[in-house]
């Protein structure tokens, strides 16, 4: 059983801030604020598509993300959030589920994705920061009215 001491507590705190962040801030439109918590990092919005840097991220969520009166409608739930925090403190990994809902104008809330977060963190003197987001998608619904390019879900049949 792990030693809760309270710099663990503080540390898993101040990092699961940063992932809720992430999410918030998408939610909210702020894709500025959002694209600052990948200033020295690199977020993977898929496999194939690494971005990296604060001017990579924000340009992605302008160009791609739609939205509906300045929002894009989405409520992103994470759950399921394990942070290994390594001995010497400095460096973390997190990992965490994530559903993605979204209702715009005239609908009623439907789920878009879901899938998991990988996550790595690291601290210096201003704190703890993304230095790697992974998304990994196990589920996708109709992302046509979130992403530009994206389009509609397919049944899958057997």
């Amino acid at each position: 059983m792990p030693s809760y001491d309270m710099e663990r507590l503080v540390a898993e705190a101040e990092i699961a801030r940063l992932m809720y962040a992430h999410c918030e801030g998408v939610d909210l439109g702020r894709f500025e604020e959002t694209a600052r918590l990948y200033a020295d990092g690199t977020w993977y919005a898929s496999p194939d598509n690494p971005l990296t840097g604060a001017d990579a991220v924000a340009r992605f969520l302008r160009e791609n993300v739609l939205l509906y009166g300045g929002v894009p409608g989405t409520r992103h739930v994470v759950s399921n959030i394990r942070i290994d925090l390594a001995d010497d403190r400095t460096t973390a990994r997190g990992y965490s589920n994530v559903v993605v809902f979204q209702a715009f104008p005239g609908s009623a809330p439907e789920i878009i994705f879901q899938g998991t977060y990988e996550d790595v963190f690291a601290r210096d003197a201003r704190g703890w920061r993304f230095t790697e987001r992974r998304i990994n998608a196990d589920g996708a619904g109709d992302m046509s009215r979130h992403l530009r390019g994206a389009g509609p879900a397919v049944a899958k049949t057997g």
